[in-house]
């Protein structure tokens, strides 16, 4: 029976990696995105994630290229949990320009430890402090696809 809850307990897990896609979201209007689960434990995981998009800036600077660089924290046990995190945008315009954006993260992710799918909602402010500090109110939808080996 113990060899029994140990086989259990191991196919329990989600696996380690991860692509998404995003609609709106900390990327801009949307991204593609990889995500690796460095540190698991019972009721919280640990993730490290990076992005691309394009997005229209204004005239001056044409489109950006953002590559959203972020560290999430998922709690909560089974299916259903509670994601935050915080961040970098980095943007590099058609024109030239440079500029980062702070991102952060809080909201809920469905993902079924037998299944590789996983659907996330979220509220994601986009954070401007090189000028002067703006906050742009800002939310994310995605869905992803867990690959590879299960995290540990």
């Amino acid at each position: 029976m113990f060899a029994a809850t140990a086989t259990y307990a191991q196919s329990d897990s989600v696996k380690k990696h991860a692509v998404f896609i995003e609609l709106l979201g900390s990327g801009g209007f949307g991204s593609i995105n990889y995500e690796n689960q460095f540190l698991t434990k019972p009721k919280f995981a640990l993730t490290f994630r990076t992005g691309l998009s394009v997005a229209p800036i204004d005239k001056n600077n044409g489109a950006g290229i953002v590559f959203p660089v972020m560290v999430n924290v998922l709690f909560g046990k089974g299916p259903h949990k509670l994601e935050f995190g915080l961040g970098q945008g980095i943007t590099v315009t058609t024109r030239g320009s440079f500029f980062t954006l702070t991102t952060a993260v809080a909201g809920y992710r469905f993902q079924r430890k037998d299944r590789p799918w996983f659907y996330r909602a979220t509220y994601t402010p986009l954070i401007s402090y090189l000028v002067d500090f703006q906050v742009q109110q800002w939310g994310g939808l995605s869905i992803g696809y867990s690959f590879g080996k299960k995290a540990k």
